[in-house]
């Protein structure tokens, strides 16, 4: 492991953890109350925190890097799943450096980066959508809207203006984001104030994240044979539908995965997961219609219904078995040997420091209270941890 990290993999380490700690502290409670569009708030504020983290540190590449950090200690937490916040984090992250790379670190960059990040959770939920319940979601939609136009005399309307007026208020909102974070960072820059001094940690690396379970049993070809089975049995649920040709194979797989990884069955137990899949069957019962020229029952439906749950249980059963393999000790070698030393060793910098990052950040009532205050809190102690960070890797 490398334990000599120049400036920016430091400065990242800081700023992914201490988004990371924000993900935890406003993220479980927006998640857990199964509000709205919680991924697109939280998308919000994280532009708000990125852009801010610019002002303060002038550095080429560190949201990618913080993104990528981020991604990471919520991929690695113990109920997470990969599908899910890992990619969405990184995604965003993505396209806020790129476009402030290519247009520059000024105002327009930092709008368009920031709108950038927001529309990216619509293609990432458009994308878990694609992949939970295929392309029949589509004709759903469209059946749904125009069931919704006649009951509420909106014959006028076309599907494409929703969709057009969602990306539009997107627009706006990550347009909003950005400058917000952009005067944030500038106020954090004029604001000097003293903060208590943290305890140094002993070694930055000695954190138990990265330790396997001695009780988990991992296996290479396992995690070859998820990689292999993911895409073809959706490929033989799309081709079959609910025929024996892709019932057998799924079955046996998911029997498998609920068998040997014991922690699917408690994800599956979740009401609220369950009650998705009933009301996506519903919808698919007396929305979905076939393609024109073909008979039409309304079985059907409730069948491309079923075909959709069984699709989004055996996606979800089969990403939290992979998300298990890929911690592999022998990946996470081969990891660093192909180059990713420095970002396994600003990781490690993050993990060690979180528990302290979510005692002295604000709390819970605070962010909903006066969340720019507790940003500003963020950024004024940003510093702090840089410091800490390297009083500890140089003794």
């Amino acid at each position: 492991m490398e334990r000599g990290l120049n400036s920016i993999w430091l400065k990242a380490a800081v700023a992914g953890g201490l988004w990371a700690s924000f993900e935890i502290i406003v993220g479980s409670l927006l998640h857990n109350l199964h509000i709205p569009f919680s991924g697109t708030i939280l998308a919000t504020f994280s532009i708000i925190l990125m852009i801010s983290f610019l002002q303060v540190w002038n550095e080429t590449g560190l949201i990618w890097r913080a993104g990528l950090i981020c991604g990471l200690m919520k991929s690695l937490s113990p109920s997470a799943v990969i599908l899910g916040p890992m990619t969405g984090i990184m995604m965003e992250a993505l396209f806020m450096d790129l476009i402030i790379y290519l247009i520059g670190r000024n105002m327009i960059g930092y709008i368009l980066a920031g709108i950038a990040a927001l529309l990216s959770t619509i293609l990432h939920k458009l994308a878990s959508l694609f992949i939970l319940y295929g392309n029949d979601l589509v004709n759903i939609y469209v059946n749904l809207f125009r069931f919704l136009q006649k009951q509420l005399g909106l014959e006028e309307g076309n599907p494409k203006d929703l969709i057009l007026g969602i990306i539009a208020l997107y627009i706006l909102v990550g347009a909003a984001a950005a400058l917000a974070g952009f005067f944030l960072g500038r106020r954090a820059l004029r604001t000097h104030r003293e903060v208590s001094s943290i305890a140094k940690p002993a070694d930055p690396f000695a954190s138990a994240w990265q330790d396997a379970d001695p009780n988990q049993a991992f296996r290479f070809l396992l995690l070859l044979l998820h990689v292999i089975m993911i895409p073809a049995l959706l490929l033989l649920i799309n081709r079959f539908g609910l025929q024996l040709q892709s019932l057998i194979p799924a079955g046996l797989y998911l029997v498998f995965l609920l068998f040997y990884y014991k922690r699917i069955i408690h994800r599956l137990k979740k009401p609220f997961f369950w009650s998705q899949l009933v009301l996506m069957t519903l919808l698919a019962g007396i929305f979905w219609h076939p393609p024109e020229g073909t008979d039409f029952r309304l079985e059907n439906g409730f069948l491309v219904g079923l075909e959709m749950s069984l699709r989004a249980v055996l996606i979800v059963s089969a990403f939290s078995g992979l998300s298990v393999e890929i911690r592999n000790p022998r990946v996470t070698k081969y990891l660093l040997g192909i180059g990713f030393g420095r970002a396994y060793a600003a990781l490690s910098l993050a993990f060690n420091s979180l528990p302290v990052m979510l005692e002295r950040s604000a709390t819970l009532s605070s962010f909903l209270r006066r969340p720019f205050q507790a940003f500003s809190n963020m950024l004024i102690e940003a510093e702090m941890w840089l410091q800490c960070y390297k009083t500890a890797l140089n003794k």
